[in-house]
């Protein structure tokens, strides 16, 4: 690759894991965060390093966060969730070609997350707080010439200097002309296959960036030859100018959808790229012949993705908007679970059930059950509306969504 300065790896990390530690990246489960605390001097000279660390032994401390992760934190400016969506773009354009991402749910597919805030949160002498604050991850499972493995792309914003190395956790160190500056390790499989294990590459972007990428071979499959991302073409991913925290966001870029769940029915059958792209076709021609003047989506009411447990079924949330204000509607496919609520069987012995707020806020439910069990729910949370005003969207018009021909997992 043009601008590097290549060097042999001295050494194989024997124990931590990428995801344990590389430059302190922490793992976080359960409210407990584990760190590695960072000892001078090791002792140990790596390529392309000025001065190198080892780490201590781990330490285990509970956290805190401030408030909900979202796209919108004054804390870290530079991120929005249009930023995430053209980050996300940017990612998978970053991809070669052949390569391919395994269809699920968004949080899986490589869309970069809302940043996790730990402000005002304590730490132990020895643990550096900005490894815990202020990065987005976008996550997904790649495969190519039959080998599948998980890859992680960290990006955050870096006004730092470039630290030292840290023992087992970098090979070497590589200055492209450009300033950029790449921590590389690659690691092995516990069987020492070439083709198993771990790799990942750690970029400081000289516009003021970190981004980390690894891949992981250890859970997925291999009966192809060579590792699935080569180094350039990691290195590739994490270099790549959309990732950048500077990098431009193109004009009228939506923000990622919410996050969706069905948990309003029992999970259904699993969503597969046909079947979504199959009920999205119908859904918008029936948003065409619903003919709601007046009322404005942020996407196609055809934005169905597989459920966010990635327990099956399929579902979306999106922005409706009038004049007066705005909710949003939620639209849920899995099976049927029984509810209360003015039902009406049709000639086919299909259910409809209306689930109409008492209050008249417009926080309406539609469900329709269909004979095999199949169960779409349209539920509409209203956000603000004027008192004098009609919801967005009236019970009917969710009915007609719900009832919409087709909408069901299974082909008929």
């Amino acid at each position: 690759m043009s601008g590097r300065t290549a060097h042999e790896p001295k050494r194989r990390r024997e124990q931590w894991t990428w995801r344990d530690g590389l430059v302190i990246v922490s793992i976080v489960a359960l409210g407990t965060v584990v760190a590695a605390v960072t000892n001078e001097d090791a002792g140990t000279s790596i390529p392309g390093c000025d001065s190198v660390e080892s780490p201590g032994p781990p330490v285990r401390f509970n956290y805190g966060s401030a408030g909900e992760p979202g796209y919108d934190d004054p804390d870290y400016p530079w991120f929005s969730g249009p930023k995430a969506t053209a980050m996300s773009d940017a990612l998978l354009e970053s991809l070669p070609s052949d390569v391919e991402v395994v269809f699920a749910s968004p949080s899986q597919s490589l869309e970069f997350a809302p940043i996790q805030n730990y402000r005002g949160a304590s730490f132990p002498d020895g643990v550096d707080p900005i490894e815990f604050s202020g990065s987005t991850s976008a996550n997904g499972t790649l495969t190519r010439t039959g080998q599948s493995a998980d890859i992680s792309v960290q990006v955050r914003a870096w006004d730092q200097a470039v630290p030292p190395c840290l023992e087992g956790f970098v090979d070497r160190r590589e200055h492209l002309a450009n300033g950029t500056v790449l921590d590389i390790a690659e690691f092995e499989d516990k069987d020492g296959s070439e083709v198993g294990g771990e790799r990942g590459v750690v970029a400081y972007l000289g516009d003021g960036s970190r981004v980390v990428a690894s891949i992981d071979t250890s859970t997925g499959t291999s009966t192809g030859s060579g590792p699935l991302l080569t180094m350039d073409e990691l290195i590739a991913v994490a270099t790549t100018p959309g990732l950048a925290v500077t990098a431009p966001v193109p004009d009228s870029t939506p923000p990622p959808m919410a996050s969706c769940y069905t948990d309003s029915v029992n999970a259904g059958p699993t969503a597969t790229r046909m079947d979504i792209d199959r009920l999205n076709q119908a859904l918008d021609a029936r948003w065409r012949n619903l003919g709601a003047a007046g009322v404005t989506l942020e996407r196609p009411l055809g934005s169905l993705v597989p459920d966010d447990y990635g327990q099956g079924g399929a579902c979306e949330r999106i922005v409706v908007s009038t004049a007066d204000g705005r909710g949003d509607v939620e639209i849920a496919i899995g099976t049927a679970v029984p509810e209360p609520g003015e039902t009406l069987t049709m000639p086919d012995a299909t259910v409809v059930t209306r689930l109409v707020d008492p209050d008249g806020s417009g926080d309406d439910t539609v469900r329709v059950v269909h004979p095999s069990g199949e169960t779409v729910v349209v539920t509409q949370f209203v956000k603000s509306v004027a008192s004098t005003t009609a919801p967005p969207l009236a019970i009917e018009q969710l009915e007609f969504i719900a009832a919409t021909p087709g909408l069901m997992l299974s082909a008929q």
